[in-house]
């Protein structure tokens, strides 16, 4: 009885010393969008751990496979990989460009979630970091993630919608 007690003692310790990995799970932008798409995060590592590397990484695609986040520029962002590795890490991760060297941009990328990758877990976009156990062995952490690109109305759109929104006041108060 004592010998499965202190197995499950040592089996609850070593499950709470994994380290975390998560992703924002959806990120919104829109079809022309200048400038990094930033993929927000936090990598936490427990006292005897440390991040290595990332193993894996499956970019966001369409369900469809007609447009993905597959161009250049994409990497991970300075302040990640200037990170040591050790406690945790917040803030932006991974950076895709949205410019014409994507999958399917014909003058920006199609509205839609990008969350589709075959080679990634359950078929989804996902980011594969491995680091270094308390015990000396190496095992992955993994974070799904997506991207949504929204369309953006028309300035004379919102101003149509705001001058409607007005005159139904007006007309309340009389």
């Amino acid at each position: 009885m004592k010998q499965t007690f202190a197995l499950l003692s040592i089996l609850a310790s070593a499950a709470a010393q994994a380290m975390t990995f998560t992703l924002t799970p959806i990120t919104n932008t829109t079809p022309n969008f200048v400038g990094p798409i930033n993929i927000m995060g936090s990598v936490v590592c427990a006292p005897g751990e440390r991040y290595l590397f990332w193993s894996q990484f499956d970019a966001p695609f369409l369900s469809s496979f007609t447009a993905g986040f597959n161009g250049a520029p994409q990497n991970f962002t300075p302040g990640f990989l200037a990170w040591n590795g050790l406690g945790s890490y917040t803030g932006a991760i991974y950076q895709h460009g949205c410019n014409p060297t994507n999958l399917g941009w014909s003058g920006g990328m199609p509205v839609g979630l990008y969350d589709s990758n075959p080679f990634g877990p359950g078929g989804k976009s996902s980011i594969q970091l491995t680091y270094a156990t308390t015990n000396g062995t190496t095992a992955v952490a993994i974070a799904k993630y997506a991207i949504n690109v929204q369309a953006v109305p028309e300035p004379s759109s919102i101003a149509a919608v705001g001058l409607g929104g007005v005159a139904l006041m007006r007309r309340r108060r009389r």
